[in-house]
């Protein structure tokens, strides 16, 4: 008999936990730049050069493979006092990690390499493939 209220009791306060839940709005990444392969782009002051594929490993799509293989990007980015080179990674089909991709980090937001496209096939060369890269902005 007494299992009753204990049900309704635990009901009522499970259901003030749920109606507590935090509401903070996070805004979503946004892809701010597709840039072909030696071409420049600039975004808020900063020069983003997408220079070469020095490496495309990557296993294609019709293809079953032990390994998922790697894409190894070079871009060139300069602010009025500075320029760096920065070498990124894409395993497979996932962008690597955001502290390898990472091309600049601001106060407010941080600028990754997050694609790498188009994707290996086997029914196109890697010479006639026209490589494009996606730079991804997240904000903190």
């Amino acid at each position: 008999m007494m299992m009753k209220p204990i049900f309704i009791l635990l009901s009522f306060l499970l259901g003030i936990q749920a109606s507590a839940q935090d509401n903070t709005q996070i805004s979503a990444p946004v892809i701010v730049a597709k840039i072909p392969q030696g071409e420049t782009v600039i975004f808020e002051g900063t020069t983003f050069t997408f220079e070469s594929v020095m490496e495309d490993s990557r296993c294609p799509k019709d293809v079953t493979c032990v390994w998922e293989g790697e894409a190894k990007v070079r871009v060139v980015i300069e602010t009025d006092s500075d320029r760096m080179v920065k070498q990124i990674i894409f395993r497979g089909e996932s962008f690597g990690s955001a502290e390898e991709n990472l091309l600049v980090e601001t106060k407010t937001k941080k600028l990754i390499g997050y694609r790498l496209s188009p994707y290996p096939e086997t029914s196109v060369s890697k010479e006639e493939r026209v490589y494009q890269l996606e730079v991804l902005m997240l904000n903190k």
